[in-house]
């Protein structure tokens, strides 16, 4: 057999090349590829024969499982992963990035999940329409491959395709930790080990966020940053920062937009920071593992709704009039009325 061999500019990888790899992997080929740690092998998590061909190259002891890869977050559901507190503020930190975490899933498995951040890595699954199991490029017990010239030494024409975009950034494996017990345990050290240390000391003092406050209006360009920016200033001011997460989005958003400069002087004339804000859109992951929702109008609760049923009774309708297109009062009309209403449900938000 002789290896199809694709090369990609990491940066700017051929998105038709790109396709040609993730339909061979779709048919059930095994495939070399680069992410920001080190070479991975893997294959579509739905073909087995291509899986077990895996554990026949690296001659992998059968009972050590292959980590599934995702190219989104979306992917969490899907793979019935059972979420909590600590996931969600590790995986703030670390993903997309170089850490594995071991989690439970519905069936009771505690699986391997990496999300990296390599583009081609995360363009790669994505195309190929479903998560991976993958491991290192490499024979069990013999270094991981930074290369793809490394890769085909230990497999030549073993191996179908091999991605070739260059050499990985990171050069050593991925961090491994075990969010099935608490505080979590750090399995293996690799790249980011000392920051994932340091969030493990985090949730053993009980420093992490608990409770996850999620604001929604429909452009996510004024009523849903002033309320973010307000309530994370608020939490801040009695001492309890580090105990919620604070974040918005609109149902109509584009990520990456700014907020509208009368948003920017209504703060600052409060004294509040809005910070490196950028919209973006609402996704289901993000409204499933909130725990309270405010939205601006009815509206708002329909379109959460209809999104995630499951979330309806952690939703609180603000009735706030949208200021778009208006003067600056009725910016300022809208921000103190966030205000009072978020006030009228303080111990939602504090419980």
């Amino acid at each position: 057999m002789k290896t199809t061999i694709i090369k990609l500019n990491p940066a700017r990888p051929d998105i038709d090349l790109i396709r040609q790899a993730a339909s061979l992997a779709a048919e059930g080929k095994v495939i070399a590829f680069p992410t920001e740690t080190v070479y991975g092998i893997g294959a579509c998590a739905s073909k087995a024969d291509a899986i077990q061909r895996i554990y026949a190259l690296k001659k992998r002891k059968a009972d050590k499982p292959l980590a599934y890869h995702i190219a989104d977050l979306s992917s969490i559901e899907r793979l019935g992963v059972r979420t909590s507190k600590v996931f969600r503020f590790f995986k703030k930190q670390f993903w997309p990035g170089p850490v594995t975490f071991l989690l439970w899933n519905e069936k009771e498995e505690k699986i391997g999940i990496r999300y990296p951040k390599h583009e081609v890595a995360k363009r790669l699954i994505s195309q190929s329409g479903e998560a991976w199991l993958a491991t290192s490029a490499n024979l069990s017990g013999t270094p991981s491959p930074r290369t793809a010239e490394e890769v085909l030494d230990s497999f030549s024409d073993q191996i179908d395709v091999v991605v070739d975009a260059g050499p990985c950034s990171y050069a050593e494996d991925s961090t491994i930790v075990d969010l099935t017990v608490t505080p979590p345990v750090l399995v293996r050290r690799g790249a980011l080990s000392s920051q994932v240390e340091s969030a493990i000391a985090d949730v053993t003092r009980g420093q992490y966020p608990r409770k996850k406050i999620l604001f929604v209006c429909t452009g996510n360009t004024c009523r849903s940053p002033m309320a973010e920016a307000w309530l994370r200033a608020e939490i801040e001011k009695k001492g309890l920062g580090k105990q919620f997460e604070v974040s918005s989005c609109g149902i109509m958003a584009r990520d990456g937009s700014f907020v509208s400069s009368e948003v920017d002087f209504v703060l600052r004339n409060d004294e509040v920071a809005l910070g490196n804000f950028k919209t973006h859109a609402c996704r289901r992951e993000e409204v499933l593992e909130s725990d309270l929702i405010f939205v601006m109008t009815e509206e708002h609760f329909q379109f959460i709704d209809s999104l995630c049923p499951e979330a309806s009774s952690k939703m609180v309708v603000l009735n706030i009039d949208d200021p778009v297109g208006l003067n600056i009062q009725a910016y300022e009309k809208s921000y103190q009325a966030i205000k009072r209403k978020v006030l009228e449900h303080w111990a939602k938000v504090i419980q």
